[in-house]
């Protein structure tokens, strides 16, 4: 059996994917108040510096951008269960990256998943394979 950071893939796979469901539900409220409101509404986000407003077609380009981030979330992932050190090293970049890219438009993920993916590239940047393992092309 090949020795694989499956910590690191697990944790990143289950952020990238409530990740994706945070964008989901986003775009889910976009969605039902652009038909009920037309074009004329602003999407209020609160945040620590106050509230950001935004007309709808920012609001979609944030929740797509949000969208593109989870995706290479869970890309990141699995080139993380590659097994090569290299791979398992660019799939956390990758994570690490796209979660804070991703992380205002998901609102972090629910939090939760921001903190998974967080964790999930830190034990893949940091994993190693054992000496005597053999990996599998």
């Amino acid at each position: 059996m090949a020795d694989r950071p499956t910590s690191a893939f697990a944790c990143s796979l289950i952020g990238g994917l409530i990740t994706l469901g945070a964008s989901l539900l986003s775009i889910n409220g976009w969605l039902f108040m652009y038909s009920n409101s037309g074009l004329t509404f602003t999407y209020s986000l609160w945040y620590v510096i106050g509230f950001l407003d935004f007309t709808a077609v920012e609001a979609l380009f944030l929740f797509v951008i949000g969208i593109g981030c989870a995706v290479l979330i869970i890309l990141g992932a699995l080139l993380q269960h590659s097994g090569q050190r290299l791979k398992a090293r660019n799939g956390s970049i990758i994570v690490l990256v796209a979660t804070i890219v991703g992380a205002p438009a998901s609102s972090f993920g629910m939090l939760i998943g921001g903190i998974l993916s967080v964790i999930g590239a830190y034990l893949g940047l940091t994993w190693r394979p054992r000496a005597g393992a053999t990996t599998q092309a």
